[in-house]
């Protein structure tokens, strides 16, 4: 099976659903290996409505290149990360508000990809970096 159909048979285990006004996405009928690695991807940090949302969105996004190998995947990893990234300023500060774990991204991407002076930037290189880790995950249920 190719890594675009694992990521189709992935897909189908989320579904979103209404909590208040906001629209979170849940597992439905997960399997075992797909919980396990989406709970690894939130560490501590369980549950984040926010982290099941990225996990949900890489994998859609993997859906929508013809990605057959690891290669393949890996090739078009940087793309598919960057393309979730928060545009609006709003988004981005709201997620850094969402948890104290997130300044951990500012300082490691600061440390990966240099200092910058440009707030805006800043929060869009950790919240990179933040869903680039939970493409590790991902990556791993994919291609195990």
């Amino acid at each position: 099976m190719t890594i675009s159909k694992k990521a189709i048979k992935y897909l189908k285990m989320f579904k979103t659903v209404k909590r208040g006004d906001e629209d979170i996405t849940v597992f439905h009928n997960a399997s075992e290996d797909l919980k396990d690695s989406v709970y690894k991807a939130h560490g501590d940090r369980l549950p984040n409505d926010w982290i099941f949302d990225k996990y949900q969105s890489i994998l859609q996004s993997i859906t929508d290149y013809d990605i057959e190998s690891d290669d393949d995947l890996l090739d078009n990893r940087g793309e598919i990360v960057d393309g979730l990234v928060d545009v609006y300023t709003s988004d981005l500060t709201e997620w850094l508000n969402d948890s104290n774990y997130n300044v951990y991204y500012i300082e490691e991407a600061q440390k990966e990809y240099g200092p910058e002076d440009d707030g805006f930037k800043l929060l869009s290189m950790a919240q990179y970096k933040a869903i680039d880790e939970i493409f590790d995950y991902v990556y791993s249920l994919l291609t195990e």
